[in-house]
């Protein structure tokens, strides 16, 4: 059965319109008048149009999110999600105050954020991590009219849990790798889900999404494919240029070549890249160290620094962040070290770190990492 959210979406999407105008093939009578209720949508001659306000914003903020990264957003639409958030963020560490315990939708809840990584598990009993900063958790509080601050708490020291995890080795069908792909895909706006990303490598089906987003997810994955097959090589310059023509396959003339250009990070005037002259001698030097990583807790201790000196050199024309998170990858999986998945509720503290940081933090970086890294291991 549509909930009233599923209505909203629709009404949003082919406004103005009738009833029958909408998908649905139930009654839907009783959500429309709700709606109208709420302020959230009117009826003019004989049509619905949804209504602009702050709350209905906020509505369509949530809707948008989620339908682009595949989350379903009924379940932030939820008569207890307000609490949640706000408990968690009231209670450091805590995933499972007291508050939220003995009711079935919260935990329900809580599970689902932990699949999408709105919250990172560091240990599971007694339920400890972190919840993250997202402005999806902030349009839930905006459509709620509350002004509860959120931050993210400080990371936790994990270097010796990631030490002791387990690792097996990676199979190019394993539903991790779809996870990374799309994860990867998606921090660069594509709208592939995991799902389809997995129908698109394993059965060659097409959803209905733009033709560059499908091309992304093929291209990482030939990435990756790449990376298993040379993974106890050092990776070397022309390792990353093979990597990032892989990756723009068809869709940067200048795929696998260092810039020619300078090159400025969108939104973030405080990113600053190297000079195109300055990029064979930084990449010259930026493979030597990654030669000098020899051993499991020296990759540990430097995988900000890998991440964040390549995304600062941006070598090539478009790509970079692909590329750079193809090579931390390599790095991690050369030393039996799991990959790492960055999933949407991470994001905005990933992107934080990187593109959108007014200021570089390779150890800040290192640790959010280490945090994942376990996170996917302990739910997993």
């Amino acid at each position: 059965m549509p909930t009233k959210y599923d209505i909203f979406a629709e009404v949003i999407e082919h406004a103005p319109c009738k009833a029958k105008d909408l998908k649905f093939k139930t009654r839907i009578y009783n959500h429309l008048k709700s709606l109208i209720s709420d302020k959230w949508i009117k009826l003019e001659t004989d049509n619905y149009l949804p209504v602009k306000s702050n709350e209905t914003t906020a509505a369509f903020n949530i809707i948008k999110y989620c339908l682009k990264n595949g989350l379903d957003y009924n379940k932030f639409f939820s008569k207890n999600i307000l609490l949640v958030i706000k408990e968690l963020f009231s209670n450091s560490y805590d995933l499972r105050p007291n508050k939220l315990k003995g009711n079935k939708e919260n935990v329900e809840l809580l599970q689902y954020l932990e699949r999408n990584q709105f919250l990172l598990v560091a240990k599971k009993k007694p339920r400890r991590g972190l919840i993250l900063k997202h402005q999806l958790l902030q349009n839930i509080l905006d459509l709620h009219k509350d002004k509860f601050e959120i931050s993210t708490n400080n990371y936790l020291n994990l270097k010796e849990e990631v030490m002791l995890l387990g690792f097996n080795e990676i199979n190019p069908f394993d539903n991790q790798v779809f996870s990374f792909l799309s994860g990867s895909a998606q921090l660069e706006g594509s709208t592939v889900t995991e799902g389809e990303t997995k129908e698109i490598i394993m059965n060659d089906i097409y959803p209905d999404k733009p033709k560059k987003d499908v091309q992304m997810v093929k291209n990482l994955n030939e990435a990756m494919h790449y990376i298993l097959e040379n993974l106890e090589e050092d990776i070397t310059e022309e390792h990353i240029k093979e990597l990032n023509k892989l990756v723009m396959f068809s869709m940067h003339r200048n795929a696998g070549k260092y810039k020619k250009n300078y090159n400025k990070i969108q939104g973030n005037p405080d990113f600053k890249t190297a000079h195109p002259s300055k990029v064979p001698e930084m990449m010259k030097i930026y493979c030597e160290e990654l030669e000098e990583i020899k051993n499991k807790i020296q990759c540990i201790e430097k995988t900000g620094y890998v991440h964040n000196e390549l995304q600062h050199i941006h070598p090539f024309s478009d790509g970079n962040s692909r590329t750079t998170r193809m090579v931390l990858n390599w790095m991690l999986l050369k030393h039996k070290i799991p990959l790492l998945v960055i999933k949407m509720g991470c994001f905005d503290e990933y992107m934080s770190l990187t593109k959108l940081s007014k200021k570089r933090d390779d150890k800040k970086l290192g640790e959010l990492f280490n945090h994942i890294l376990i996170h996917e291991n302990l739910i997993n």
